[in-house]
């Protein structure tokens, strides 16, 4: 990395490489490298390197640099060989680590796929999981410096990092709490634009009396079964009550077992496009219009290891909305959503139908809880939740990287050092 002037501040050209697509309709990971993009712009020369014809013009309203350039195309050799660092995520991390070796590179550990690929297994098979880990083992051992979402998640990664010798006696002399190693950099929060809830009403054919419930999209670590128990209760007290769940962006690669079985449910049980509805996945921009329409978000999971790990971005970004929550093993976010009056967490279907009641029922501890929602919102404010890794930016360095885990990797060309 080259010097300045004494006085003069480098500009450091950053690529921040979107593990899928940048467009409208995108999901968390997409929303992610875009926010976290566009939060270092001010500070960076940020080139964001999508997968996809969408993303430059995605970006460019968001004040970016956007590229098409998918993992190992012209375009994505070109912006390594220009870059001073990166920051990467998912699978396409491995076309960086394996044809950059020069690059500083920060890894992004927000989503645990591995783990939450382990409810795909018996719908896409046993090599999905072996990939996983192959994306995983490369990682540690090529990363300079990894980010997570939450005290948990950093305890569950630093122990990875622990056993592959990436933390070891020598280094927590000097860092004792491996903090220039692994940071936590949640998910952020930026508020929803002020929208009119007309459009997502009259698609959910209620009045503006009747009480909406925003559950969002639907995953298999998801679990209905709580809020099926409740919902003849919730539908005799409030008889105009609507739950809307979104149809998932990229049903081509994710399995949708939950989602077949709530639809099948609902249509039943004689709920479907009456009380339950099944919308299409909301552009992110427009995601407003749904919180506005809403009361309440509620999120029900199933126990186990991908809860514990979990950092549920909905409920930060209904909170930003000022949409308070009910959750049953809604993770870390869901608790640190309660202390902060912001929230409820759940133990029991009954108790998931008492505390979506009180939110129906009493108008004045509704608003408080969305007071609270927007006010600990606030605190994940983009450009305050990136600030480690901007502090990484500022000063990249290689660290004592491993040797690559596979004896015969992937071929990727090299590329030269230094910009061209």
């Amino acid at each position: 990395m080259g010097t300045a002037p004494e006085g003069k501040r480098v500009t450091r050209r950053i690529v921040v490489l979107a593990p899928e697509a940048i467009r409208p309709g995108m999901a968390g990971m997409g929303i992610r490298a875009l926010e976290i993009a566009a939060a270092l712009a001010p500070r960076f020369d940020v080139r964001l390197l999508a997968p996809n014809g969408e993303g430059p013009s995605e970006a460019a309203a968001r004040g970016v640099s956007g590229v098409v350039a998918p993992p190992g195309s012209p375009a994505f050799h070109r912006e390594l060989r220009a870059c001073d660092a990166a920051l990467v995520s998912g699978h396409a991390a491995g076309a960086v680590f394996l044809s950059a070796p020069h690059v500083p590179v920060a890894v992004d550990w927000y989503d645990p796929f591995l783990v939450e690929n382990f409810h795909y297994r018996a719908v896409l098979g046993e090599e999905v999981e072996a990939n996983d880990r192959r994306a995983w083992n490369l990682a540690v051992a090529r990363g300079d410096f990894f980010l997570c979402a939450s005290a948990e998640q950093r305890l569950f990664y630093a122990g990875m990092l622990v056993l592959a010798g990436r933390i070891d006696a020598a280094g927590v002399g000097t860092d004792p709490d491996a903090r220039k190693l692994l940071a936590i950099v949640p998910f952020g929060a930026a508020p929803a634009p002020p929208a009119d809830p007309g459009a997502a009403r009259a698609a959910l054919r209620a009045s503006p009396q009747d009480p909406v419930l925003f559950f969002g999209g639907l995953y298999d670590w998801h679990d209905l079964g709580p809020i099926a128990a409740i919902w003849p209760s919730l539908e005799e007290e409030f008889p105009g009550v609507r739950i809307v769940f979104s149809e998932n962006p990229n049903r081509e690669t994710t399995p949708q077992r939950v989602y077949a079985e709530a639809v099948a449910q609902s249509e039943r049980r004689g709920w479907k496009d009456r009380s339950w509805f099944f919308l299409p996945w909301t552009p992110y921009s427009r995601r407003g219009e749904l919180y506005a329409a809403s009361r309440a978000a509620v999120c029900v999971c199933r126990p186990g290891l991908e809860t514990e790990l979990s950092f549920r971005t909905r409920l930060l970004d209904a909170a930003a909305a000022g949409l308070p929550s009910v959750s049953v093993h809604g993770g870390a976010l869901a608790d640190r959503l309660e202390r902060a009056g912001a929230g409820i967490v759940a133990g029991s279907a009954e108790a998931l139908r008492e505390g979506i009641a009180r939110l129906l029922r009493d108008s004045s501890f509704r608003e408080k809880a969305a007071a609270s929602a927007r006010r600990l919102a606030a605190d994940f404010a983009w450009e305050r939740v990136v600030a480690p890794l901007a502090a990484f930016f500022d000063d990249p360095w290689i660290s004592a990287r491993l040797p690559f885990p596979e004896a015969k990797p992937r071929p990727f060309r090299l590329l030269g050092l230094g910009r061209r």
